[in-house]
């Protein structure tokens, strides 16, 4: 990835929240194609291909939404495709031409600018491998016997249908058909017919062409009275064609002209340019020295009218030209500071409302708030998290001990902050957790570093957590347990494609400190009984064939804990695919794996929606026992010494299946509201009192994001 696109764009957002009304239809179309103009006469002329790539990618963020014409945005990545095509991408050349041509059906890159390469990838992509169909009338021929006057059956019927679209007022339709049927048979009245319907539909210029070759066409047929027709009607358009007369500016240099995005001649300054009633813009651009200077104009002409053209040629919005001046991704950083010193700045406020609930009767409720702000070219963000965790439970093993269903809340406000200092990135962050017999304070930090011009980036983090267990409605300084726990993060993003980002990660956990449940207590069985304990058993016969003794849950107290993952994200042209895989062991003998994967898919503009699946599965720990044994002896029963009701903990498998949707919203869609859903099945291979469990889970978020 060139770290010149991203200050690129960055500051491309701050020229267009400056530079165009938010809501103006083509506001960007004069500053596109002018940033067009000088690439090409700049950067790229002088073989600066990456400089010129990185300039030219801004242009994207001029014409988002709807600021730019489709038919300038064609231009746009016509641009991009041919200096792609330049620096040998030949794939991200075709994906380029492809939107110019998805845009613009009838754009071509600039023969000036363009070489073998350029042009063979071109035709390639809009040559593809598809048919030509016959299109307008030639897709409705039924196949007649010519009529007579005409040798081409097709070419009679496609002007019979050009004469009902001039009929019905369908001007563009009328022009394709007549235009369709010269093609194949050349007839004096076909081509008046073409000339009426340009003539009606103001492009008088064109009319007056075909009504003066008419005339020389219908004598061939002994069509006197069309030929004179066609001499009288081209000469009156030609005097009532208005004229354009641009007047020639002063004290300027190096002046380019346009008439409706068409290059013309120097020497037309000061001449009359005939052009077709309506609307036309006229652009000019020029130096005064080494300050660029433009002109734009857009006039409406009215019949028989002549219109002088002042060229008053000003300096270009100072945002513009810091952009086309820059030499460096350094110095597109300094152009962004200068010209919006505090409209850097993301904000993102969000609010989530998530539940989950399943078969075993856990019930939990989570409203949440967060924040981040981010300053795009000093490169320092903060954020901030609120949420409320209210869970309801009367599982099996709640029940199994006789004991009410229970209700807790759960407050877990978190801070962060990072910091860039070039290339490396510093993170920090810190939380709470508190519960009424639980409290947990937690703090770590991250850096990263972007190395390969930021294809490649390693991390490396440390997180601290201290917590304190305890028992609802004790003092702590009653009872207690303390658990520290120490995580070690080391990881690596990797820009595989322009399409493609992978990461590795590793995570190693200490933790040291008595974690067993206060109010977990494990059934025991004489040696005889436990072999005959089947997996489920439900409560009842438990309580009829355990042993009177009812200790509580005690597991070791100190845990290793190793975890790897890989993930990878590849975006095609408008859906993504991610995938993740995480194995993970402990030294109290669980191993795990987890895979998760999704895949996005841009619906419409704005609505993506996607199917998610994720399959777990587990070994037991070295110390899971379905029925623990407690021997008899003359002293008294021999409780384990670790034992645990925690299922977490057994053998087990789990299957998520779900989806989601977002959208986004908004005039520059600075609102977005997502729903995620997943059903989640998991299977335990030897527990007591159940054997599997369906939960859903369910979240639904809002954002909004400003500048």
């Amino acid at each position: 990835m060139n770290c010149g696109l991203v200050l690129a764009s960055a500051l491309g957002c701050a020229v267009l929240a400056m530079a165009t009304p938010a809501n103006a239809a083509g506001a960007s179309d004069g500053d596109v194609r002018q940033l067009i103009d000088l690439i090409y006469s700049g950067e790229y002329a002088q073989g600066k291909f990456k400089e010129a790539l990185e300039k030219v990618e801004i242009g994207k963020i001029f014409c988002e939404g709807e600021l730019c014409t489709k038919k300038v945005r064609a231009q746009l990545f016509l641009a991009i495709g041919t200096i792609h095509a330049r620096l040998g991408d030949a794939a991200q050349a075709k994906i380029a031409f492809a939107s110019a041509l998805k845009d613009d059906p009838a754009s071509l890159p600039r023969g000036e600018h363009s070489n073998e390469v350029v042009l063979a990838l071109f035709e390639e992509v809009k040559g593809g491998a598809r048919p030509v169909l016959p299109e307008g009338c030639r897709a409705s021929f039924g196949g007649n016997a010519a009529p007579r006057g005409w040798s081409s059956a097709e070419a009679q019927h496609c002007h019979a249908e050009a004469v009902l679209h001039e009929k019905s007022g369908e001007f563009s339709r009328c022009e394709a058909d007549a235009r369709a049927a010269l093609e194949l048979e050349e007839q004096a009245v076909a081509r008046a017919t073409l000339a009426r319907c340009l003539e009606a539909s103001n492009n008088w210029l064109e009319a007056a062409s075909e009504w003066e070759e008419t005339a020389r066409q219908a004598p061939r047929t002994r069509n006197f009275t069309l030929a004179r027709h066609a001499q009288s009607r081209a000469a009156q358009l030609r005097r009532r064609t208005p004229v354009i007369v641009i007047e020639i500016p002063k004290d300027t240099t190096d002046l380019t002209l346009q008439l409706d995005g068409v290059a013309l001649p120097i020497e037309m300054l000061g001449q009359e340019i005939p052009a077709n009633p309506g609307e036309h813009t006229v652009i000019a651009n020029s130096k005064r020295g080494n300050l660029p200077l433009r002109f734009k104009r857009t006039v409406v002409l009215e019949p028989s009218v002549t219109l002088p053209i002042a060229i008053e040629l000003t300096p270009f919005s100072p945002e513009v030209r810091c952009v086309l001046e820059a030499q460096t991704a350094d110095a597109l950083s300094k152009c962004l500071r200068q010209a919006s010193p505090t409209g850097n700045l993301d904000i993102r406020v969000g609010t989530e409302l998530s539940g989950y609930t399943d078969t075993m009767d856990v019930d939990v409720l989570t409203p949440s708030v967060f924040t981040t702000i981010e300053h795009a070219t000093d490169g320092w963000g903060v954020n901030a998290a609120f949420l409320v965790d209210v869970v309801t439970a009367a599982s099996a093993d709640i029940l199994a001990t006789a004991s009410p269903r229970w209700r807790e809340v759960r407050y877990v406000p978190a801070l962060g902050a990072h910091a860039r200092f070039g290339d490396v990135d510093v993170a920090l962050n810190t939380s709470l957790s508190q519960e009424p017999d639980y409290l947990s304070v937690s703090g770590g930090g991250k850096v990263a570093v972007e190395l390969r011009q930021k294809t490649v980036t390693p991390s490396l983090g440390l997180d601290y957590a201290r917590d304190t267990s305890g028992r609802r409605y004790t003092p702590y300084s009653v009872f207690s347990h303390t658990i520290e726990r120490i995580g070690i993060n080391a990881g690596v993003g990797l820009v595989l494609t322009k399409a493609t980002f992978g990461s590795l990660n590793f995570t190693a956990l200490i933790e040291d400190g008595d974690t067993s449940k206060p109010y977990r207590y494990v059934p025991l069985f004489s040696p005889e009984v436990a072999p005959l304990v089947p997996a489920g058993l439900e409560i009842d016969s438990v309580n009829l064939f355990r042993l009177p003794e009812r200790p509580l849950e005690q597991v070791p107290t100190h845990r290793e804990r190793l975890a790897m993952s890989f993930s990878a994200a590849h975006r095609f042209a408008s859906s993504t695919l991610r995938a993740s895989e995480r194995l993970y062991l402990d030294t109290w003998g669980v191993k795990a794996s987890t895979t998760d994967g999704r895949y996005i898919v841009d619906v419409v503009k704005g609505l993506r929606l996607w199917p998610h699946a994720r399959f777990h599965v587990q070994t037991g720990a070295s110390f899971w026992e379905r029925a623990y044994v407690a021997p008899a002896s003359a002293e008294g029963i021999a409780i384990p010494a670790v034992r645990t009701g925690d299922r977490e903990l057994g053998p087990m498998l789990a299957a998520t299946v779900g989806g989601g949707a977002r959208y986004d919203f908004g005039a520059h869609s600075q609102y977005g509201a997502s729903f995620t859903g997943d059903f989640v099945y998991s299977r335990f291979l030897d527990h007591l009192y159940v054997k599997s469990r369906l939960g859903y889970f369910g979240a639904l978020t809002f954002e909004a994001e400003f500048e």
